[in-house]
Parts: C-alpha cells; structure tokens; sequence
C-alpha cells in the first residue's frame, strides 16, 4: 500500500469473507508467535489487550466490533456473553477512557520490539482490520494506530520490497524479439529507496533487457497479486553486491569461481498496482 489511509481505504472495502479469513488467518499467526515467546495462556492475554486497545481508540464498542470478538471477550468471562456484557467488561478495565489504556498501549509497544517485522505487522494489521469491521477506521483510531506502527507508511518502494519478501519468489517478463519470456527470480535489494533486482551477464534475460529495457514484474500474493512495469536502469555498487553475498553467498561465490558477473538493475518510470482474485485493481503508484 502507498500510504496508511490507503491501506485503511484497502481494508475498509474488503468484502466480508475475504475479511474472516484474513482476521482468522493473521490471529492464528499472531497467537502461534505469542505461544512460542511465553504460555498459551499469557499469550491470549497478550492478544486480547493487543485488540482491546484497539477498540478502546474511540472509546466505544460498536456491535460490529463486538460480533468479531465475541470468542475474546468469552474466553475473559469465562463463558457466554451477549453485546451488553461485552461493553460492561470493556468499561470495566477501564477502555472507554483513553487514559485507561495508556497501560496496556506501553506493554503493546514493549512486546513489539520483541518480534520480528513480519509478526509485527501481522498484530498491527490486526488492530486495523478490528477498526475497520464496522466498515470506516475514524480519526481517533488511525491516529491511535500511527503511534503503533509508523512503519506501515511505506514509500512506494517499501511496499513492493514487503509485498516480494511475502511472496518470496516472482516472475520477470522481457521481450525477446517479438517473443515474450518470462522466468522465475528470487532476489531483491532495497536501497536508497529503490528495489533492485540481479541477473548474469551471460544469460539471454540480460541481453534482453540491454535491448528492449521494458519489463514487469508478478509477484503471486494469494488471493492478489502484485504487477509492476517499467524500464530497467543497470547501475553499478559495491552495496548490492555486498547484500547478494548475504543473501546468496553460494550463487556470488559461483559466479567468481567462473568468471561471471551479477548485473544489479532497478525499474523506473513505470507503474505498480495490487490485483485481487476478483480484478479489483488498486494502484500503488
């Protein structure tokens, strides 16, 4: 996503199963990495308050933001509760006052420096998409949630390097000729605020490239998928290379072995959009 209101825009307009599935999704996912860092028990607590505090942004529970967590506030109860009780248990610990979860806010902030960022965004998203079951995050919770996560304003380049990264592998397409090609990289770097990508100066993609420099990139993310076109641009630095040695040191320690160079190139003047399943199209740039 461009910019964190585009990214509520995104998860406002969900449809209601991709919505479910997503939440379930992403709290199994947080839930496993809480359980691994302390016991099953402190780490539903841990999530509840985590959430709580999200709905706690505006002061009030919605039933909207109820229906979603009912099995949350069940767990805290200790058995069946309806919408009222729901809002007694959320005035009880104090979330309809800000100041009441200042606490709570403190500990989230603490426990997220402990993971890593994918789980990191993961607990964020979460807090987002609980915001948003109602159908419109309001100024006080995207405010609350900025203090949370000032990554989730990626530049455009940011994006692409986390949507890669999820992907873990994705597709270039060249022109060979009037013959499209296409093939499967795995390696990206950001620098500078630009992705780069690397290829071998001997294979057919690089002579290509030198020919017709329009490309695109497609990255499969599920249910979406990332498309980004553009020119590829060859630069030349030290820096690349060195995080090629990191992220694939037996493929750069082959290349010298042999002879045979990594040409690193980025994309520009182009365009990137997210697709999903349905061919809603949303641009990121």
């Amino acid at each position: 996503m461009a910019s964190f209101d585009e990214l509520c825009k995104y998860i406002e307009d969900l449809d209601g199963e991709t919505f479910t599935a997503v939440f379930n999704k992403k709290s199994t996912d947080v839930l496993t990495a809480l359980t691994e860092l302390s016991n099953g028990h402190a780490a539903i607590n841990a999530y509840l308050h985590f959430i709580l505090a999200s709905v706690a942004a505006d002061g009030v529970l919605s039933e909207a933001e109820f229906n979603l967590l009912k099995p949350m506030f069940e767990n805290l109860n200790g058995g069946e509760v309806d919408y009222n009780g729901a809002k007694a248990i959320f005035e009880e610990m104090g979330l309809s006052n800000a100041d009441g979860y200042k606490e709570i806010v403190d500990t989230m902030v603490d426990i997220l420096g402990v993971f890593d960022d994918s789980v990191k965004d993961d607990i964020i998203m979460l807090c987002l998409m609980t915001c948003a079951v109602d159908g419109k995050v309001s100024d006080k919770e995207k405010e609350w949630i900025r203090q949370l996560a000032r990554p989730l304003e990626l530049t455009p380049a940011e994006a692409i390097s986390t949507l890669l990264k999820r992907a873990g592998s994705f597709i270039l397409a060249t022109t060979d000729g009037d013959q499209p090609r296409t093939r499967v990289l795995g390696f990206h770097a950001l620098l500078d605020d630009k992705v780069y990508f690397a290829v071998g100066d001997f294979k057919d993609v690089y002579k290509q490239l030198q020919a017709n420099p329009k490309c695109e990139i497609l990255a499969d993310l599920g249910k979406e998928f990332m498309r980004w076109s553009g020119t590829a641009t060859f630069v030349e630095d030290d820096r690349l290379m060195k995080v090629a040695e990191e992220l694939m040191p037996q493929v750069v320690e082959a290349y010298a072995k042999n002879n045979l160079k990594l040409k690193f190139f980025t994309l520009e003047n182009g365009s990137a959009e997210l697709v999903s399943i349905d061919n809603t199209k949303q641009k990121m740039f």
